[in-house]
């Protein structure tokens, strides 16, 4: 392994890490669009892609556990290595029936790379004195660019995007082994923090898995929406692409808008924004309009996200956080791309399409002013103290 992967004071091993992984989820959001060329309805389709989230309840504890004892890192290398093998079963599995087996093979794996893995990140750069969100700018800068790559060369078949998913996995795998083998060990009950998390923690999930239901229903269907609106193959992977890249601005500066706005502020900002997106993207009237509204993805997942996570890592101890963490990943990842993608199948084939994208945008923006108008009569409570 090259040196500079295993340097103390560089944050290149991180970066690196955050690259691969986010390359990797990248094509994953390219599967709903696979699987319609295999001509699976829309239900179909909004249950195979509600296979990941449903499976992240299971898997997220299941794995964080062994995490504990076996170390971050030895773990992390086990699910991509495995996630690289079997995501070949989801490309050979002709029917609905077998597709749906073997993507539930491939999510129990794959679902946990991403937690698993920023598990090991955010402590290893702490301990360097470095902060996250440089790094997972890059993971952003690695989504982008595999999306764009992976959007021009799938006129040449849908293989390619298993290709790139392997040797993302491959590399994260590799990358895994570089940082040290450490294993948390297992204190009693008196050491352990079990105190209940604060209202503030619950209401800003709450919050975060509205948001993501809809973000979730228009990133699930969104090559669904390009191919009803007539565009081209490649378009999906483009806005995908333009999508990830919108991120990196925000990730570069958080900590100073988080700083100046605080964490509920920015929150109702990205619900806001997720809303105003899809409504608008609902009615564009041409491919460059259609793809300029998906630039405002920048301030969509992103924000949401880190506006929440910042909240636990700023104000929790580490076993408290770790509890938080746990809670958040399987609330968004979970339940909001279970709702987003089964109910949102459903819906489409009862009402259409693009009809749907614009009920979407109205209840984003609705969700933004109900959470608005909630935190702000519990503050002048004084039972809502975080801004």
């Amino acid at each position: 392994m090259p040196f500079f992967l295993l340097s103390a004071s560089s944050s290149a091993r991180e970066t690196a890490t955050e690259i691969f992984i986010y390359s990797n989820l990248s094509v994953m959001a390219l599967f709903s669009q696979f699987f319609h060329s295999k001509g699976f309805s829309s239900v179909e389709i909004g249950i195979l892609m509600a296979v990941t989230p449903t499976l992240s309840v299971i898997a997220n504890p299941f794995w964080f556990k062994r995490s504990s004892r076996k170390g971050g890192p030895s773990v992390m290398g086990t699910l991509s290595f495995v996630s690289a093998i079997v995501v070949w079963g989801v490309f050979l599995t002709p029917t609905f029936e077998s597709s749906l087996i073997a993507m539930s093979l491939f999510a129990f794996f794959a679902v946990s790379v991403i937690p698993i893995s920023e598990s090991v990140v955010v402590p290893s750069l702490r301990s360097k004195g470095k902060r996250f969100n440089r790094a997972r700018a890059f993971g952003t800068i690695g989504y982008s660019a595999t999306a764009l790559i992976s959007g021009i060369l799938l006129s040449r078949g849908f293989v390619i995007i298993f290709i790139i998913a392997s040797v993302s996995l491959l590399t994260a795998a590799a990358v895994s082994r570089t940082y040290p083998s450490k294993r948390i060990l297992e204190r009693n009950e008196s050491e352990m923090d079990s105190t209940p998390l604060p209202i503030e923690f619950y209401l800003l999930v709450l919050a975060g898995v509205a948001s993501i239901t809809v973000g979730a229903f228009g990133s699930t269907f969104l090559p669904l929406l390009t191919s009803e609106m007539g565009y081209d193959l490649s378009s999906a992977g483009f806005s995908f692409s333009l999508m990830a890249l919108s991120e990196v601005p925000f990730l570069f500066f958080a900590e100073k808008i988080i700083d100046r706005i605080g964490n509920t502020r920015l929150l109702l900002v990205g619900i806001f924004a997720t809303g105003l997106r899809w409504f608008l993207t609902s009615i564009a009237p041409s491919f460059p309009v259609f793809l300029l509204f998906q630039a405002l993805h920048g301030i969509n997942y992103i924000v949401v996200y880190y506006s929440v996570t910042n909240f636990i890592h700023k104000n929790f101890e580490e076993n408290k956080a770790t509890r938080a963490l746990t809670i958040y990943w399987m609330s968004t990842m979970g339940l909001s791309y279970l709702l987003g993608s089964v109910l949102g199948g459903v819906l489409i084939r009862a009402f259409g399409i693009r009809r749907m994208y614009t009920i979407a945008g109205i209840l984003g923006m609705v969700i933004a002013a109900s959470f608005s108008l909630l935190f702000a009569a519990l503050r002048t409570r004084g039972r809502f103290i975080n801004r």
